[in-house]
């Protein structure tokens, strides 16, 4: 499986089925037991640590933010980010809108872990501290999981705009994110069974991606 710069690639499958776990080979959070994880043709293993890693950045589900001023949270991500940098970063992750209503803009001090925003502000700031750091790689666990469909359809749009210079890859259940992506990643038991588009993958009858998204909007029918 390659993966290239310039594609949003979207890895899915059911609870368990190893998304994250393929994730963590890429900064080389895990290694694998079998097999081996190439970055432009070298494997992962020849790189220094460090190196490989300033190369890659990950957007957690769970949101860290420090109990200091959203600026200071962003330089913690680039120590020499510029205001204008920082302002296209937050114009990416749909994250200038409420910073810009705050009494005291980018200096606003956050509570602890960020529990004076709510979990869809908190979650665009960890986007925009990702966006901002500006790497080759660029890998979001459950980016739009707390937002709402119009938040959630603006933000993917600037991720797509954002691949065009990068390889981005969203851990995603939402079938109206995972739509979006260029190529889809499905996963069952820790395994890749599907890799394509959406529409290539429903066109398919046999495709594990397909039943996959026909459980899932059965499952939201009957809700």
């Amino acid at each position: 499986m390659a993966l290239h710069v310039g594609e949003l690639i979207a890895f899915i499958g059911p609870t368990g089925a190893g998304k994250t776990s393929l994730a963590y080979l890429l900064p080389a959070y895990l290694h694998p037991t079998r097999g081996g994880v190439l970055v432009d043709d070298h494997d992962i293993d020849d790189y220094n640590i460090a190196s490989l890693r300033a190369q890659v950045t990950y957007v957690f589900q769970e949101h860290t933010l420090l109990s200091r001023s959203i600026r200071d949270n962003f330089l913690l991500a680039k120590p020499d980010a510029t205001d204008a940098d920082i302002k296209r970063a937050c114009d990416m992750a749909r994250a200038s809108e409420f910073i810009e209503k705050l009494p005291a803009g980018l200096d606003t001090v956050l509570g602890s872990s960020g529990n004076t925003l709510s979990m869809g502000q908190q979650q665009r700031l960890c986007i925009a501290r990702g966006l901002l750091r500006d790497t080759p790689i660029l890998i979001l666990d459950e980016p739009t999981a707390s937002l709402n469909p119009q938040t959630e359809n603006a933000l993917v749009e600037s991720l797509r705009e954002a691949a065009r210079q990068r390889l981005v890859i969203v851990i995603a259940h939402r079938l109206s994110t995972i739509r979006q992506a260029n190529r889809i990643v499905f996963l069952q038991d820790g395994r890749v069974l599907d890799i394509g588009g959406h529409d290539e993958l429903m066109n398919i009858p046999a495709s594990p991606y397909r039943k996959f998204v026909e459980l899932q909007e059965a499952a939201s029918e009957t809700a």
